[in-house]
């Protein structure tokens, strides 16, 4: 628990939690740009959405191993390692000339992104709990919300600029560096004994809710699946439909992030009175009909009201699998389960548009957003149905942590 500097802790861990939403949304605006500029490069615009998308590859394989060494050397050396690197990484597009090259320096911010974002939600994990949790999960939400809107604006702006500028915005990482050297701290362990331990092959072994671990792993990887098409495939469907400046593209995801901050801000309002599973129903069926909404756009203020409604859902999802998970994760393997939460988060970042892209060629951008958006609703209406079940199992499990935790 923070006992002294706890606003400044808090502030900190909030900027951290924004440079996650940063790695991708800061270029969004620009891929179609950057597909011109590399138009004589084969698959230019392929590789222009792969430096958006790459990261979150890495990202996904270097969570897990991110989780499995905060738990076991610890959470702050790997955290000012990850500041520094997303600097380098982030930059690459500012100074270097080559698209490959680019690429390359994509691949090490997501690498950084890793580092950050499961350290800085575990960090949360440790540092808080109860209700101070989940107000500060609200608060997390919406500010990466609105880190990603003023980023995803700021982009759009530069990019107007030159196609270079908006990586220039990755130096923030460095403002955030003494701080997190100054104010953030190595959490103390609690006793073993409130961890229930089941013998594995004549080895101890943390036990804990593996059902519903998985559960939130795939639900969130289908979640970030649509929740990432408007960055992906916004900025060039709104071309389709006769917008050519990339400040417009920008201010039509910067519509959904802003939504999303309010989602994210009220979050802890609404989950006071439904379950967790009932908030990826209300995400999931709000998110849905927004992208519905700009399936069927034939202007672009169209696509601000669908922005404006799946704004709101996206601000619900992304603090509910990260609370979720930390209500289940034992404290000793906390680190490696909320790096695959991220992982899983980032997986379907990278899968978005690998997805989404054949039935965009075959088809078009309109059936992508359209379909996304009857998938959402179909599994939101799932989703409520199985409520009872899901959270009978929740409720069973922290029935079953009771005695060991009141024990001794």
């Amino acid at each position: 628990m923070i006992t002294k500097n706890k606003n400044l802790i808090k502030a900190t861990l909030l900027m951290a939690s924004s440079l996650t939403v940063m790695a991708g949304a800061t270029i969004a605006p620009l891929l179609p740009l950057m597909s011109k500029v590399f138009k004589d490069i084969p698959h230019a615009e392929l590789l222009s959405k792969l430096a958006l998308t790459l990261p979150s590859l890495m990202i996904a394989l270097v969570s897990p191993l991110a989780g499995y060494i905060i738990d076991k050397f610890g959470r702050i050396k790997l955290l000012l390692i990850s500041l520094i690197l997303y600097a380098v990484g982030g930059t690459s597009g500012l100074y270097l000339t080559d698209l490959y090259a680019i690429l390359a320096g994509r691949a090490i911010l997501g690498i950084a992104v890793a580092g950050v974002m499961t350290t800085a939600t575990t960090l949360i994990a440790d540092y808080l709990d109860g209700i101070e949790r989940n107000k500060f999960m609200s608060l997390q939400g919406a500010a990466m919300a609105l880190g990603g809107m003023v980023f995803v604006g700021s982009g759009g702006i530069l990019a107007d600029v030159g196609w270079r500028y908006p990586f220039a915005l990755y130096f923030f990482s460095l403002v955030l560096l003494p701080l997190a050297f100054i104010y953030l701290f190595e959490p103390q362990s609690k006793s073993s004994s409130q961890e229930t331990l089941t013998s594995v092959e004549g080895k101890q072994a943390i036990a804990y809710p593996k059902f519903l671990v998985n559960f939130v792993y795939i639900v969130t990887f289908v979640g970030m699946i649509m929740y990432y098409l408007v960055p992906v495939q916004l900025p060039y469907y709104v071309k389709e439909l006769g917008v050519q400046k990339n400040a417009l593209s920008a201010l039509a995801i910067a519509v959904a992030t802003f939504m999303g901050a309010l989602g994210s801000f009220s979050y802890r309002r609404v989950k006071a009175y439904l379950s967790f599973t009932q908030v990826f129903a209300l995400s999931f069926g709000l998110m849905g009909t927004g992208l519905l909404v700009v399936g069927i756009a034939s202007s672009y203020n169209i696509v601000l009201v669908g922005m404006f409604i799946g704004g709101l859902g996206a601000g619900y999802l992304l603090p509910n699998p990260s609370l979720w998970m930390m209500s289940l994760a034992p404290e000793r393997i906390r680190g490696r389960l909320i790096g695959r939460l991220t992982m899983a988060v980032f997986l379907g970042h990278f899968f978005s548009p690998v997805l989404s892209e054949p039935v965009a060629k075959q088809w078009s951008l309109s059936v992508v957003f359209g379909a996304a958006g009857i998938i959402m609703i179909v599994l939101a209406g799932g989703f409520i149905i199985i409520n009872h079940y899901i959270m009978s199992r929740d409720r069973q499990w922290h029935q079953n942590m009771q005695p060991s935790t009141t024990a001794g």
